[in-house]
């Protein structure tokens, strides 16, 4: 069992024989520690998803870089997480067309699609996350990105989570968030309000929840 996991257990356990003789706010405090340490855990896991999903897609594609081939990163790790069951390819300006109608992928997962013309890219990762506080598996697709390529290709970039409104991602070329530069593939956590910052100058199409 992960060490911060059995660290809440015995928390827990120890809480729930001395709640009777504890004051309230030793309770509290208690409390506070066992949901910090399952946030931890919830945080490392995911961090580890990112760093697994990307050495195995590497490995599928016989790769050592995507070298911000978007589509291509995208469309395999949503094969490598069991979302789809076979590799679906495309420009990030086509990602979000995909399944924007479709009501299930070829995997089992429920398809949510929140289009440009609706919401704006904060109010769909808000609404997400207000329907699921531990939400899985986004993608979010752009028509217009900044670079040459980007702006005749479009982006498309895969969220593996949002956990207590921080996001959690990777994309397909190295870049800055926060003032630290992260390497491609690299696990990059960051709010909702700076996730949207970083992506202000793209042009959104759309976000797709695989729930």
């Amino acid at each position: 069992m992960h060490a911060l996991k059995r660290f809440a257990v015995t928390v827990t356990a120890a809480l729930c024989l001395a709640a009777p003789l504890l004051p309230q706010t030793a309770v509290a405090d208690a409390r506070a520690i066992v949901l910090y340490t399952e946030n931890e855990s919830k945080s490392d896991d995911l961090k580890e998803q990112i760093r697994e999903t990307y050495k195995k897609v590497k490995k599928t594609a016989h790769r050592k870089s995507f070298k911000g081939k978007c589509g291509y990163y995208v469309g395999l790790q949503l094969v490598t997480l069991g979302i789809n069951t076979k590799y679906i390819g495309s420009n990030g300006n086509r990602a979000f067309d995909i399944y924007k109608n479709k009501t299930e992928t070829s995997g089992g997962y429920k398809i949510t699609a929140y289009p440009a013309k609706k919401y704006s890219l904060k109010e769909a990762l808000t609404a997400i996350a207000a329907e699921d506080p531990h939400a899985r598996n986004i993608l979010v697709g752009f028509e217009k990105g900044t670079s040459k390529a980007g702006r005749r290709y479009g982006h498309v970039m895969f969220i593996h989570g949002i956990e207590n409104g921080m996001v959690y991602f990777s994309d397909s070329y190295a870049q800055t968030v926060n003032g630290k530069r992260y390497k491609e593939g690299e696990p990059i956590v960051c709010s909702i309000d700076t996730f949207v910052r970083r992506y202000r100058k793209y042009k959104l199409d759309g976000v797709i929840h695989f729930g």
